[in-house]
C-alpha cells in the first residue's frame, strides 16, 4: 500500500520516477518543441530569478501530470498544495540546466519513445485524446514536460551519487532509530474484504458490509477454517488470495500504516480483529515476527537507510536552491476541491490492493 514520504522533494522525485517508469503503461510522447509548453502565454502566477510562470504553462503541466501520476495531479489541484508544486516546478526547470550532456541525450531518447507511444495511444484511447483536447495539451507539449521530468530525475540521481560518500554511520543509525519497527521481519496471513475494486475504483461493498463479512471470515478461521480455501473464496487481494493470504518474511515498513501496526503488535499465532485500511478490512494472523536491531540489519536494509539519508540531503539541497531563486507565487482565490476529487478524466494507474504494495 501507499507510503507517505516525509520530504517534499523526495516525494516529487518519487512521483517523477514513477512517471518515467509508467511510459509502457500509459503510452505517450517524442520530438521536443522548443521552449517550455505554454511559457509566456496567460497570466503570470509566479516570478523568480531568471523567469516567470504563467497559469497557462502550469495548467498544461498539471494536465500532463494527470497522464503520468493522477495522485500528483490531484494534489496539484488543491490550493494549499498548488503553490508548493509551482515552486517545485520552477526548481526542476532550473536544475535541469545542470544535467550532463549524456543525461540530456538519454532524456531525449526516452521522450522520443514517449512520443511514439502517446501518438499510438491517442488513436485508440478516446479518454486520452479527450483529456489532451480538453486541456489544449499537444503531443509536443507533453513531450517537453516529459523530457524535463526525465532530465530532472537524472539530475536527482547524479546528485545522490555525489552526496553518497558524505553519509556517516551515525546518520544511518539515526535514520533507523526513527522507526526501528519498520525493519521487523514478519510473516503474516490476511484475507482482504475489499471495499473498492482496485482496477475501476468502483465500490464493492460498503464499510459496514465489508466489516460484517470480515467478522464472519474471522469466526470461520477461529473455528478451524482453512486459510487456503477461505482466502481463495473471500479475499480481494490478488497478490495473496491463491497463496493462503501469506506474505512471508517481509519488512513491516513495506506495508501501509494500519497493516504495519497490526503486523508489529498483534499476538503471534492468533487471528486478530479486522484491521481497516484504505482497501477495506483485513483479517490477519501473524505467524512469525523477528524484532530487528541495527546490528542485525541486512545489507539490503542498510542500503535503503543510506538511500533515505541521501534523499534527505538532496531535499535539503534543493530547498536551499529554491530559496536562492526568490520565488514569488501569486495565485487567485479559488474554492478548495476535495482531496477525493478526480484530477482527470483518465483512468488511474491500477493500484495494488495488497498490503505490501508501494
Amino acid at each position: 500500500m501507499l507510503h507517505h514520504n516525509r520530504m517534499p522533494y523526495r516525494r516529487l522525485a518519487t512521483l517523477m520516477l514513477a512517471a518515467v517508469m509508467l511510459v509502457a503503461l500509459i503510452s505517450a510522447c517524442g520530438k521536443k518543441e522548443e521552449g517550455t509548453s505554454g511559457a509566456g502565454k496567460g497570466t503570470v502566477i509566479a516570478t523568480y530569478k531568471g523567469g516567470e510562470v504563467t497559469d497557462t504553462e502550469f495548467d498544461k503541466y498539471a494536465a500532463y501530470a494527470a497522464l503520468m501520476s493522477p495522485e500528483k495531479a490531484m494534489y496539484m489541484s488543491i490550493p494549499q498544495f498548488k503553490e508548493q508544486f509551482i515552486q517545485q516546478y520552477i526548481v526542476t526547470k532550473e536544475m535541469v540546466k545542470n544535467v550532463s550532456d549524456e543525461d540530456k541525450k538519454a532524456a531525449e531518447t526516452a521522450s522520443a519513445t514517449f512520443k511514439t507511444q502517446l501518438e499510438e495511444a491517442m488513436k485508440t484511447q478516446a479518454e486520452l485524446k479527450k483529456h489532451m483536447d480538453d486541456n489544449n495539451l499537444s503531443v509536443n507539449e507533453a513531450v517537453a514536460f516529459f523530457e524535463n521530468d526525465s532530465a530532472f530525475q537524472s539530475y536527482y540521481t547524479a546528485k545522490g551519487e555525489e552526496l553518497k560518500p558524505s553519509v556517516t554511520e551515525a546518520e544511518i543509525k539515526a535514520e533507523f532509530d526513527k522507526a526501528p519497527v519498520d525493519f521487523n521481519i514478519v510473516s503474516v496471513r490476511h484475507i482482504l474484504i475489499g471495499t473498492v475494486d482496485p482496477q475501476t475504483q468502483a465500490e464493492l461493498k460498503t464499510e459496514e458490509e465489508a466489516l460484517k463479512l470480515a467478522k464472519e471470515v474471522k469466526a470461520k478461521l477461529d473455528n478451524g477454517g482453512d486459510w487456503t480455501a477461505l482466502a481463495k473464496e473471500y479475499s480481494t487481494d490478488t497478490g495473496s488470495k491463491d497463496n493462503g493470504g501469506l506474505y512471508e518474511k517481509q519488512a513491516a515498513g513495506g506495508w501501509v500504516a494500519e497493516f504495519k501496526e497490526a503486523a508489529n503488535t498483534q499476538e503471534i499465532g492468533k487471528v486478530g480483529e479486522p484491521v481497516k485500511t484504505q482497501f477495506g478490512y483485513h483479517v490477519m494472523k501473524v505467524e512469525n515476527r523477528e524484532v530487528m536491531t541495527y546490528e542485525k540489519l541486512s545489507k539490503e536494509s542498510k542500503d535503503k537507510l543510506i538511500g533515505t539519508v541521501i534523499n534527505t540531503k538532496i531535499s535539503d539541497f534543493l530547498t536551499a536552491e529554491q530559496d536562492k531563486l526568490e520565488i514569488k507565487v501569486t495565485l487567485p482565490e479559488e474554492p478548495s476541491p476535495t482531496a477525493t476529487g478526480s484530477p482527470s478524466a483518465l483512468p488511474s494507474p491500477v493500484p495494488d490492493a495488497s498490503p505490501a504494495a508501494k
